[in-house]
């Protein structure tokens, strides 16, 4: 006996047995039990839902002689017929049967009355496939069809169905099916095909099926038909194409750091493995309005989710939008492509191209190469972000962090201190990583850092705390820096100045800073802390 595929062999039968559409088979039986049978219904959604296996069930339910709670009885005689030979259900697939004959030769038949039942039920699947003529040769039969025929009309893409069409049906919108019910749904699988499969696997099939519980059987009959060793998460999106969230995150994190050798040496390694060019765009493009969504609406996400996402925390509106704008620009041209893989790296140059002209770029690129002579600082930055630190300190630090700024260094120190997040559960460090997170680092020397925030009391709370701040960053760095925050406005007068400096011939150089005096707080210090330092208490 030849293999029978797993979605095949369970598919549903009855309507208890189809997951996720409660609200349609409800109104469905209903109509059994009362008798109010429409003469034409339309099923739309997203592919695998079950469109086509609760027509079919309709089609037996609604000849039953006794049916049972809309359910059909499977005793009656009409029942056992229609499941030796289904003769009065016709289903027709209007992507091989789209034209005008076709749908002629329908109107033809649909008046020869049925050979077991009281209706005869025409099954059009993909129905949006049709073209402009036959949806005009059906349409006079769908509006008065005899009393003994029914249409059930299937699609995945309503918005083609002519208006005309959809008002003569009773319409009904198939949802996707949630995780939690595909995931349930291939347990029962498992159990009666008596195989074992980890619970991470299953999770991960029910994810990525988006919705679509016939994609996930199938995938679930790949894993256990295709190997005889345990299946691991990574086997999974090896078999279906798609890239991993991690991997995912090590292509943005690429593209945001302007890596270009990692940015074309991972789609080189995507392309190589068989992956989804397209997949892996849609998938960045979620990424970025994901980003952007949580960067502007506080708890939409899950606490988990809203905790991977908290990474990107630095990224801005305008970046996000850009980036987001051009990848559905690339989405669109990508399907004519003959070379997916050579557009999308021609795409990604070209955003990073466009990054590179920005202002912060242009100020700190080759600031390293300065010659020490002497800058005059703006006397007249704001108080906006000084808290618990002299003028002449913060000046001094805005200097100093000018006067060695160093690109390489920059990118490099921002890729490590997206570790910040690891010291979330450090009770020692809590405080200080909750205030670091939602900071940018903007400029960075051999032993200073600039970081800018965008609220006037974020960066007030940043240097209120700034020694805690520095010890954090010493954990995550490897190397004790001193650091300073500024505002964006703050950060806009310094450019300026910085710009007019430029072209006046004034270079910055380092000036040496006084020890800043530490304020004993008798609540919070202890009488060992005043003797030793905080560092030398260490609370098991």
């Amino acid at each position: 006996m030849s293999y029978l595929a797993l979605y095949r062999k369970y598919r549903p039968s009855k309507f208890s047995e189809v997951y996720g559409q409660k609200y349609v088979i409800d109104i469905l039986k209903n109509a059994i039990k009362t008798k109010n049978v429409s003469h034409a219904y339309l099923f739309s959604g997203p592919r695998g839902t079950g469109k086509t296996s609760v027509a079919k069930i309709f089609a037996r339910a609604v000849n039953c002689l006794n049916p049972i709670d809309g359910e059909m009885c499977e005793k009656c005689e009409i029942c056992s017929a229609l499941k030796e030979n289904d003769i009065d259900i016709i289903e027709i697939d209007a992507a091989s049967n789209n034209g005008v004959d076709e749908i002629r030769e329908i109107r033809n038949n649909v008046k020869l009355l049925p050979s077991v039942g009281e209706y005869k039920i025409y099954i059009i699947d993909e129905v949006h496939m049709l073209s402009i003529g036959a949806f005009n040769a059906l349409l006079k039969t769908l509006e008065e069809p005899p009393k003994h025929v029914i249409f059930i009309l299937a699609t995945t893409e309503i918005q083609k169905i002519p208006l005309t069409i959809i008002s003569r049906c009773q319409k009904f919108d198939f949802k996707k099916i949630t995780s939690s019910e595909i995931e349930s749904k291939l347990n029962e699988i498992l159990k009666k095909e008596n195989k074992k499969v980890s619970e991470d696997v299953v999770k991960l099939i029910s994810e990525i099926s988006d919705g679509g519980l016939r994609d996930a059987i199938n995938l679930l009959d790949q894993v256990i038909t295709t190997s005889n060793k345990d299946i691991t998460v990574d086997d999974i999106y090896n078999l279906n194409g798609e890239i991993s969230e991690k991997e995912l995150e090590h292509l943005f994190d690429s593209i945001i750091d302007n890596d270009i050798p990692s940015i074309l040496n991972k789609i080189e390694e995507f392309y190589n493995s068989g992956k989804n060019i397209y997949s892996i765009i849609e998938k960045l493009l979620v990424l970025v309005r994901n980003i952007n969504i949580n960067n502007n609406v506080n708890n939409y996400f899950p606490k988990k989710q809203q905790e991977k996402l908290e990474k990107y925390s630095n990224l801005s509106n305008e970046t996000a939008n850009y980036l987001a704008s051009n990848l559905i620009k690339l989405l669109n041209e990508i399907k004519k492509s003959e070379n997916q893989k050579l557009l999308l790296e021609v795409t990604l140059l070209e955003i990073l191209e466009e990054f590179n002209k920005e202002d912060n770029d242009k100020l700190i690129k080759n600031v390293n190469k300065m010659e020490s002579e002497d800058p005059k600082i703006d006397k007249e930055i704001s108080n906006k972000s000084i808290e618990n630190i002299s003028r002449e300190i913060f000046s001094i630090r805005i200097n100093n962090a000018l006067a060695g700024a160093d690109k390489e260094m920059l990118q490099e120190n921002k890729k490590k201190l997206l570790r910040v997040s690891d010291f979330i559960s450090n009770e020692k460090y809590n405080k200080s990583v909750n205030i670091l997170k939602n900071s940018e680092l903007i400029v960075s020397s051999k032993d200073y850092l600039i970081f800018k925030y965008k609220k006037e009391n974020d960066a007030k709370l940043f240097n209120l705390n700034i020694e805690k701040i520095e010890k954090l960053i010493k954990e995550i760095l490897s190397k004790l820096y001193k650091v300073i925050a500024i505002t964006e406005e703050e950060w806009a007068e310094i450019k300026k100045e910085y710009i007019k400096n430029k072209k006046n011939g004034i270079k910055y150089k380092l000036q040496p800073e006084p020890v800043m005096e530490k304020k004993f707080n008798k609540k919070t210090d202890s009488f060992a802390e005043q003797i030793f330092g905080e560092e030398s208490i260490d609370i098991k």
